[in-house]
């Protein structure tokens, strides 16, 4: 009998591409208020800037287990994103990366 062909698994190879290089997760930091948020998200920016790191993961969830008010964290995130001189930009992350709960920033050099 014929050798048995072996079969290649197909590799994406974009798939690190602008891959995350931190994260910052609020999920299971209970009850915040939106200072705490902001605080939490500098302190997390400073550190990634003292490393030298380009592109972060911002987790906020989306929101579907919050008060009777909606999302507490994510309108929060968005405000502090756009108003902060480290942040180049940000997007909704990729769907593998958490969609619509989370954020993929770049930030300034």
């Amino acid at each position: 009998m014929g050798k048995k062909k072996e079969r290649r698994r197909k590799v994406n190879k974009y798939a690190d591409e602008g891959a995350p290089e931190a994260e910052l997760d609020f999920h299971g930091k209970g009850v915040l208020y939106p200072e705490d948020i902001e605080r939490i998200c500098s302190e997390f920016l400073d550190k990634c800037r003292k490393k030298g790191l380009k592109r972060v993961l911002v987790i906020t969830g989306k929101g579907l287990h919050s008060s009777e008010g909606g999302p507490v964290v994510k309108p929060v995130i968005v405000k502090f994103l756009n108003r902060d001189g480290r942040v180049f930009r940000f997007t909704e992350a990729r769907r593998d990366r958490g969609g619509s709960g989370a954020f993929e920033v770049e930030l300034n050099s």
